[in-house]
């Protein structure tokens, strides 16, 4: 009887190691240090994936290329956190204002190298603040760049905080940053 069950167990276990990759998790945090004074400002808004794939994490083994997605409503999710923040800070967001604000997000992935004893990861976010208005446009790229080395595999796990860390750092410019917000309150 113990035989059967350690084989089972023993199938189990290789079966679960042998699974496809589950997609990543980045679910930033969007705190509430920064000053954002946006003081009445009436704008549109939106949060968009400009990125070219839908990858937030690349694993290169020797000549094998995995690409790890991430979960399918990340971006919507935190449209909702940035979207409460700005109402916290004043702003008046409706659809039908004639300036809109856009953080377009043009890079957010980690590139992993996987070596025989240990792996390298560097992880990349690039977001732009777009503001369009009947008086002109606005842009300002905010970027954030890690990378470490840790021993034996890839884990993903490790990777997904690395980058809801680096998102939250670049949010925190973009929100920290009075330049936008000034030419916001300007032109809304």
């Amino acid at each position: 009887m113990k035989l059967p069950l350690l084989c089972m167990l023993t199938v189990l276990l290789l079966s679960g190691c042998a699974s496809p990759h589950r997609p990543l998790f980045v679910n930033p945090s969007v705190t509430t240090e920064p000053q954002l004074q946006l003081n009445s400002a009436r704008f549109q808004w939106q949060l968009q994936d400009k990125r070219t794939k839908p990858v937030m994490l690349s694993i290169q083994t020797g000549d094998q290329l995995i690409n790890l997605q991430n979960k399918p409503d990340w971006r919507s999710k935190l449209q909702t956190k940035l979207q409460q923040r700005f109402q916290q800070a004043g702003a008046r967001l409706d659809p039908s204002a004639s300036t809109k604000l856009q953080f377009n997000v043009q890079t957010l992935i980690a590139r992993a190298k996987q070596h025989p004893l240990d792996h390298e990861v560097h992880s990349e976010v690039v977001i732009e603040v777009t503001i369009s208005s009947p008086a002109g446009q606005y842009r300002k790229r905010f970027a954030g760049n890690s990378s470490y080395t840790a021993p034996f595999k890839v884990d993903p796990a490790s990777v997904e905080r690395e980058l809801n860390q680096l998102t939250e750092r670049v949010l925190h410019d973009i929100l920290s940053d009075q330049h936008w917000q000034k030419y916001l309150r300007r032109h809304a």
